[in-house]
């Protein structure tokens, strides 16, 4: 086995041990681990973050979403008619998870990184929270990222991110009714501004 296979093989196994690992996204490096309780336990330890501050998961595509939440048609166009990775939208989960991931209704973000990628659809969905302890200012590097959180050089993926700004988070209650834009809110506007988010619902009439 090579030393990138090692390491790749030393990054998966931590996942499955429930331990956090830093990797890419199209802005800031995340810090990753399964919705389970105890990888939960390890990641809100090493983030310094209270409980009630859920996170976000991270999916490779809808599809691996679709296996976690329900994706109704709109919330599908909405992912698509935007440019890839630029927004999270809050969904119903098909079973409950762990409050600290939301519960009933789970914050996801499709990841377009493509080493990033790789590892979901190998270990599947991952919390997508900044690598960063909380309330300190996040980095651009995962190295870096990782060494501030004293995570190990078998815990992060090499690269460094783009430095802009995050998605835009946007609930919905009821999919169903995108006829006004009054059904849809934006909770963080990030690189996709409340106004184009106006602009696509107002032509969904």
């Amino acid at each position: 086995m090579s030393g990138e296979d090692s390491h790749w093989q030393a990054l998966v196994d931590r996942i499955h041990l429930g331990l956090p690992v830093v990797y890419p996204t199209s802005n800031l490096p995340a810090l990753g681990c399964k919705p389970t309780s105890n990888a939960l336990n390890e990641l809100f330890r090493l983030k310094q973050r209270e409980n009630d501050m859920i996170v976000s998961l991270a999916v490779a595509d809808l599809e691996q979403a679709s296996e976690i939440v329900a994706v109704p048609k709109q919330a599908k166009q909405l992912f698509e008619d935007f440019p890839p990775s630029t927004l999270t939208l809050i969904l119903p989960a098909l079973k409950t998870l762990d409050s600290r991931v939301g519960g009933d209704f789970i914050a996801i973000r499709i990841i377009t990184t493509e080493i990033s990628r790789k590892l979901l659809t190998e270990v599947g969905p991952l919390t997508a929270t900044s690598a960063n302890i909380s309330g300190m200012g996040p980095v651009a590097d995962c190295q870096d990222a990782a060494e501030a959180l004293g995570i190990e050089s078998a815990g992060f993926i090499a690269g460094t991110c783009s430095n802009e700004p995050p998605t835009t988070l946007i609930r919905c209650d009821d999919y169903a009714t995108l006829t006004s834009g009054e059904q849809l809110q934006v909770l963080r506007e990030g690189i996709i501004s409340k106004k184009e988010v106006s602009s696509w619902s107002m032509k969904m009439i």
